[in-house]
């Protein structure tokens, strides 16, 4: 009765879709693929952030609260576009050592960018409730910091892979 079960289990499973994924194929070029389309799919959203960022560093006291809801913004729309890179990133195999390397070091890079992407949330929450300019430049200066070196890590690995810069 048991082995009936387990044989039903598997044949509704694989007849839903629920069998188990395909392994993998280890290749840098999946892997410079996927980099190549976050780099151009992304751009659009990155211009908005970039704009929303320098709008809110130079908004005087009396746009500071428009323009740290529009930094919100923008970084709730691009967070989940990074998550979805780093997923990319991770679920390609690569083939070679400098693959396994670049792929480390972006993975690395983009969890930086993530971290100060919160940095940049919690610095507008924080205008937003009412704090001034000087008390959140802390967390700007640490967000700035960690958006260096994941631009530092993600530069490393597309060079590494001798991957161009769409334009």
């Amino acid at each position: 009765m048991v082995s009936r079960r387990l044989v039903l289990t598997v044949i509704a499973a694989g007849a839903f879709g629920a069998a188990p994924a395909a392994p993998a194929v280890a290749s840098d070029a999946t892997l410079k693929r996927e980099i190549r389309s976050n780099l151009v799919k992304n751009r659009p959203v990155l211009t908005s952030f970039q704009e929303a960022v320098d709008g809110f560093v130079e908004a005087d006291a009396a746009k500071r609260r428009t323009a740290a809801a529009r930094l919100e913004n923008a970084t709730d729309r691009l967070r989940p576009r990074i998550s979805s890179y780093k997923r990319g990133v991770a679920r390609n195999s690569t083939s070679s050592r400098n693959g396994a390397i670049a792929k480390r070091t972006l993975l690395s890079g983009l969890r930086e960018f993530d971290t100060g992407l919160r940095e940049y949330k919690r610095a507008a929450d924080k205008v937003r409730a009412g704090a001034s300019k000087s008390s959140v430049l802390p967390s700007l200066r640490r967000a700035d910091r960690r958006f260096l070196l994941a631009a530092k890590r993600e530069e490393a690995a597309i060079t590494r892979l001798n991957i161009e810069r769409p334009d």
